[in-house]
């Protein structure tokens, strides 16, 4: 069979849409321009300390010391966050890779020369098989692939827990953080881009941080979709 006709039967098969509309998209395109500029936020509009629109840092620190993110996770975004985690399109870790990696790369807020790796906040082994995939693992895997850096896998761990972090108050969501722990590798002078789907309390990234920072890692950049 021509190319040609190829992609058209696979884009019939498997068609390639907009995480947020649902538009139909040609193969390479992850997001559509009219969602992508609705969906973006400016590097200017957070904090690059704790990676909140409304800075935190007044009231707390947190065990990473810089934070990148692409998008506000509001009305508009959050169509794609449920795309990513509840279905199959995941279009929008890809998305927002590639918009972490442009920020990182041209960025005077990050020192990208000082990170030697990629990790995911991991995902307990139960809940990956039954979801198929890590969507913090897509976007690590991206990011270093777009930054020719080094993937590693399983030096964080998430605990078993009954509940989804989404679903908790602040407080609990603290708690439910604790629910990680790292394998007894040694991360010394090791600077870390750790990879998330969503910053809300900033509690997961701060906790995985902190864990990575017991392990001697000298720098830890919270990267999140």
């Amino acid at each position: 069979m021509p190319d040609k006709l190829m992609n058209i039967f696979l884009n019939l098969l498997y068609p390639n849409t907009c995480p947020r509309c649902q538009e139909f998209l040609p193969a390479s395109q992850m997001v559509c321009d009219s969602c992508a500029e609705k969906m973006l936020l400016e590097q200017d509009a957070y904090c690059h300390q704790c990676g909140k629109i409304n800075c935190l840092c007044y009231k707390r620190s947190f065990a990473y010391d810089k934070a990148v993110v692409a998008c506000h996770y509001d009305e508009i975004t959050a169509p794609a966050v449920l795309e990513l985690k509840l279905s199959r399109n995941t279009n929008f870790a890809y998305f927002s890779a590639r918009i972490l990696a442009e920020r990182l790369q041209h960025g005077s807020y990050y020192q990208l020369n000082q990170i030697h790796c990629v990790m995911p906040v991991p995902m307990t082994h139960a809940k990956q098989r039954r979801r198929g995939y890590n969507q913090a693992a897509l976007i690590a895997k991206e990011l270093a692939n777009l930054l020719h850096l080094p993937y590693r896998e399983n030096v964080l761990q998430k605990n078993k827990s009954s509940v989804e972090q989404h679903t908790l108050t602040s407080k609990e969501r603290a708690k439910n953080a604790e629910n990680f722990s790292i394998q007894p590798v040694s991360l010394e002078n090791t600077g870390v881009l750790l990879c998330d789907d969503v910053l809300t309390t900033g509690n997961t990234l701060h906790y995985c941080a902190d864990l990575l920072k017991q392990q001697k890692a000298a720098y830890v950049i919270a990267a999140a979709a």
